[in-house]
């Protein structure tokens, strides 16, 4: 078994992102529909025909708001609250089958899908979602951020002067000081995860067509996930929002950590971080898996083109 990792180097439009998502998806209830018309009363039995690989898929989004199930079950967002997210048509709003609470996504984050079988892997989902935060903190610890695992589903920075005994993946409490690198919100269905994590590297600038229309209100300013040196898309678009529902807390960037010189210049290509999170989520499924599981041996790329045809998004 191999991961399999298609990188869009491009930006894309969220909806175009659920499209290329639903394809990998598509192809792993297609094997599990097959197996089970061969087999209905065993669908895990063995098959002549191999299952697809899990696969991972990192790009980066226009300026977009999402929103999961438990927040839109709790706390309805209401039509004005959609009409200040999406105002003069700066940013787009979309409702997501995910779990998780409202969070944003731009240029400067990565975001990263991964489709996979986690009976093929015998790991639960609670495992799944705490691999994923595990591969984030060793993605970061690449580029010499230090970040710590909470009772909330992401991953947050660990502070100087907080235990450095502590292990990585230790569940360490929150504090006024907390700030969230990484927002994590995945669906499973039939057994198949979908959706992933959303990890901030650089305060991207706007363009120069663009940047008038950006405006920070006096509120933005003061909140602590706007950056004044920078003052890109992640600044703007999470200082008007409580992100992930967690008051009183703030969201950072690798380049704010210390990842970069300067926080509106990524520390390396959002390429560069895509393989190593890529190279991180492989180890990490090893190290998750079920004893008698197959490893995944490698990670190979895919493109495009080989889920979808040619599309000018």
């Amino acid at each position: 078994m191999r991961l399999a990792h298609l990188h869009i180097p491009r930006l894309i439009s969220y909806g175009h992102s659920l499209a290329l998502q639903n394809a990998l998806l598509q192809r792993q209830f297609n094997y599990k529909d097959t197996i089970r018309a061969h087999n209905p009363v065993n669908s895990s039995s063995s098959s002549s025909s191999s299952p697809p690989d899990p696969t991972l898929l990192t790009f980066s989004t226009d300026p977009t708001y999402t929103v999961g199930r438990r927040h839109l079950l709790a706390n309805p967002i209401s039509q004005s609250q959609q009409d200040f997210l999406t105002a003069d048509g700066l940013a787009n709003f979309h409702a997501s089958p995910r779990g998780g609470l409202l969070t944003y996504h731009a240029p400067g984050q990565l975001t990263g899908y991964v489709v996979a079988d986690l009976r093929r892997h015998g790991i639960t989902a609670r495992c799944w979602v705490k691999m994923l935060e595990e591969s984030v903190m060793r993605t970061c610890g690449t580029w010499e951020v230090q970040t710590m695992r909470t009772d909330d589903p992401g991953v947050w920075i660990k502070d100087d002067e907080k235990d450095q005994d502590e292990r990585p993946n230790s569940k360490l409490t929150k504090n006024s000081k907390d700030r969230k690198i990484c927002a994590i919100g995945v669906q499973v269905s039939r057994g198949i995860t979908s959706h992933g994590v959303g990890l901030n590297v650089f305060d991207a600038p706007f363009p120069p067509s663009l940047k008038d229309g950006y405006k920070f209100t006096e509120a933005q300013k003061q909140s602590e996930s706007y950056d004044q040196r920078s003052k890109g898309y992640l600044s703007w678009g999470f200082s008007r929002i409580v992100a992930c529902g967690l008051e009183g807390k703030s969201v950072t960037w690798l380049a704010r950590e210390g990842g970069g010189q300067d926080a509106s210049q990524p520390p390396t290509l959002i390429e560069d971080v895509a393989d190593v999170f890529a190279r991180e989520v492989m180890l990490g499924i090893n190290k998750m898996k079920g004893q008698e599981k197959e490893a995944v041996k490698e990670v190979y790329r895919i493109d495009e083109s080989d889920l979808l045809p040619a599309t000018g998004d």
